[in-house]
């Protein structure tokens, strides 16, 4: 059988071959997919995961490209690239395509006298790869995508299935997308009525608090989750100087950005990777940078802050063709 010949008679002329994957990610790191296909409507992204599976080969769903790496050398397969965009704002109910660019969505929502999605304003990406990561802001009051939840409609077992918020298990940067092969199909929220000049004012504000990411030079976004705080009297021994720790335990988290600043690793430089000097959270392509940089640089600070403070970091940033 000719894969290619029988996905360009299906998928027809959008259908790739060989197409960077660096193109299509914030990180501008990535080799090729074998072949890449965009879905602009639900259903196409319906038909072309159909078609991959029924060919038998490994297909990858990747939405606005952030909190990925893809490895140098693509993915032999098919990637279908999410780009359904529609979205419906009806009294307070919101339905949104996975599509749809999250901070685009907010900014609608605002203009509209509705509140609740402020605090998402600076998350980079598509609501699809929002929901599938609980997105948020660690510290606000619902201040996590998941929060405002109502369903999400995903296609599972070759059927299109409506998933109720209650069966979505969110979590800190969690939800059970990540632990199933559901494909997000689009989102339905409610959010609450606000006031427009408040509402913009917040947004303001959230921006602003978000100045100090280095949003100028390409990365995924956080790399690391933020570790949650078991034993408090432990960490007040770790760290008996530290005058945000009352902070960090009242949030029951320590900063991941934190625990590498104070591992001293801000700055930071392997190949083309750097640790941003801005925000120690975040690994920039500072020019030319590879996947094998940046899964070195991932290594290399999980050593430090494992052996310098005994605390184990772990990677939100998928991996893609690894």
């Amino acid at each position: 059988m000719d894969i290619s010949l029988e996905l360009r008679n299906n998928l027809g002329e959008k259908l790739l071959v060989n197409e960077p994957l660096k193109d299509h990610t914030n990180f501008k790191i990535g080799g090729p997919a074998k072949y890449f296909f965009t879905a602009a409507t639900a259903d196409e992204l319906v038909k072309a995961y159909q078609v991959a599976r029924e060919l038998k080969i490994p297909v990858i769903i990747l939405g606005g490209g952030t909190n990925v790496l893809v490895s140098d050398q693509g993915f032999a397969g098919l990637v279908i690239k999410v780009k359904n965009q529609d979205y419906k704002i009806d009294g307070l109910k919101v339905v949104s395509d996975a599509g749809v660019n999250l901070g685009f969505l907010v900014q609608k929502t605002v203009a509209v006298g509705l509140s609740g999605f402020e605090p998402l304003v600076g998350v980079p990406g598509s609501v699809g790869g929002a929901v599938y990561g609980n997105a948020g802001l660690p510290g606000a009051v619902q201040g996590f995508i998941g929060d405002w939840v109502k369903a999400v409609t995903v296609f599972r077992e070759n059927k299109v299935v409506r998933v109720p918020a209650a069966e979505c298990q969110f979590a800190y940067r969690d939800s059970l997308f990540k632990y199933n092969s559901d494909i997000i199909l689009s989102a339905e929220f409610e959010l609450m009525a606000g006031d427009k000049a408040a509402s913009q004012e917040l947004v303001k504000k959230y921006i602003s608090a978000r100045q100090n990411q280095p949003y100028h030079l390409p990365s995924s976004g956080c790399v690391f989750t933020n570790v949650p705080i078991v034993d408090a009297s432990e960490i007040k021994q770790k760290f008996p100087q530290e005058e945000k720790l009352e902070q960090f335990i009242a949030r029951g988290q320590l900063p991941a950005s934190w625990l590498i600043d104070q591992a001293g690793l801000k700055g930071k430089t392997m190949g083309g990777i750097q640790i941003s000097g801005q925000h120690a959270n975040y690994l920039v392509n500072v020019g030319g940078a590879r996947a094998e940089d940046v899964v070195m640089m991932i290594s290399y600070i999980k050593q430090q802050v494992r052996d310098k403070f005994g605390i184990q970091l772990q990677e939100e940033v998928r991996y893609l063709g690894f």
